[in-house]
């Protein structure tokens, strides 16, 4: 399994770039959002959840294809062969760390983690690394 220090330490250490278990890979597909008329799309949240965890969206914009990018949220993860944008959500406890990581090699691309509606970092760079641990 990987750990959230390999997987910001270097995007092939938690097997980035190999199609390895489906059941911890991403879609690579973008997520399908309608836009709801107020900037914001169906998916996003509005209000914290009920029961101590906190709704996250992970996302990395751009264009193109990535190889792979690598996320920890409620579970540690890669998405192979990536179609940007790209999206994750989940509901995760708090105390966790997430973390999402993108490198284009060449082009910019941006990571950003919105928690409960609101968007706590947001990077750009060829390589997008973005951290943030939900508070308890």
């Amino acid at each position: 399994m990987c750990t959230v220090a390999g997987m910001l330490a270097s995007a092939t250490a938690c097997g980035g770039g190999s199609k390895g278990d489906d059941a911890k890979t991403a879609s690579a597909k973008p997520t399908d959002t309608a836009d709801t008329g107020t900037g914001k799309t169906s998916e996003e949240p509005t209000s914290k959840p009920a029961g101590g965890t906190h709704a996250v969206v992970l996302e990395v914009l751009g264009t193109g294809e990535l190889p792979g990018i690598l996320y920890n949220a409620k579970t540690s993860g890669n998405a192979t062969n990536v179609k940007l944008p790209w999206k994750k959500t989940d509901e995760v406890p708090a105390g966790h760390l997430l973390a999402v990581l993108a490198s284009s090699g060449s082009e910019k691309v941006t990571c950003s983690i919105t928690v409960d509606g609101k968007v706590v970092v947001k990077k750009t760079g060829t390589v997008a690394q973005c951290r943030y641990t939900l508070k308890k």
